[in-house]
């Protein structure tokens, strides 16, 4: 079963990304089809092992972050770079995105992990792409769903991947147990 979900979402992450992404509709529509992706398939593997634990972690950990971005949106008050309102600050897109990355890295290790960082970046992408947002916002909502999900995410296995913001600096941590 392992080796299966490490290729299902290996085989969808490499199709997704093999799309025509010139047109900026369909780098948004991608990216959005992602960041809403990524939540649910972190869902859909505890359901189908049967972790209650960590299904309950996963639903802490993006609801936290939905909270905290929605907070931070609310006092920023930037104006987006296509001038369409002033809630560019935190990419929650992003956020959700990076969360459900975190999550996948802490129980199921590299292997869920990596695939899902890189699904996570290209929302990034798509989001600065279709002018929705600045970098700055995008490494927020990055850092912001990343250290949610580590607050309240227990790892099943003795690694970690954790990410740190400090407003003008990120950083990734890899900790492995000795």
């Amino acid at each position: 079963m392992h080796k299966f979900s490490f290729s299902a979402t290996a085989a969808c992450v490499a199709a997704l990304l093999s799309f025509n992404v010139q047109a900026q509709d369909t780098t948004r529509r991608m990216g959005d089809l992602l960041a809403v992706g990524l939540p649910a398939f972190a869902a859909g593997l505890t359901l189908v092992n049967d972790d209650k634990e960590s299904f309950i972690q996963l639903a802490k950990s993006e609801g936290a972050t939905y909270l905290l971005v929605e907070a931070l949106k609310s006092s920023h008050h930037e104006m987006r770079p296509d001038g369409s309102d002033n809630k560019s600050f935190p990419s929650r897109h992003v956020a959700v995105a990076f969360s459900a990355a975190q999550f996948l890295q802490m129980k199921g290790g590299w292997e869920y992990g990596m695939p899902a960082y890189l699904a996570a970046s290209y929302v990034g992408y798509s989001r600065v792409e279709s002018h929705k947002h600045y970098w700055k916002d995008v490494v927020a909502g990055a850092a912001t769903g990343a250290l949610t999900t580590y607050y309240f995410t227990d790892a099943t296995r003795g690694r970690r991947l954790g990410m740190s913001w400090t407003g003008r600096a990120a950083s990734l941590t890899y900790q492995q147990a000795l």
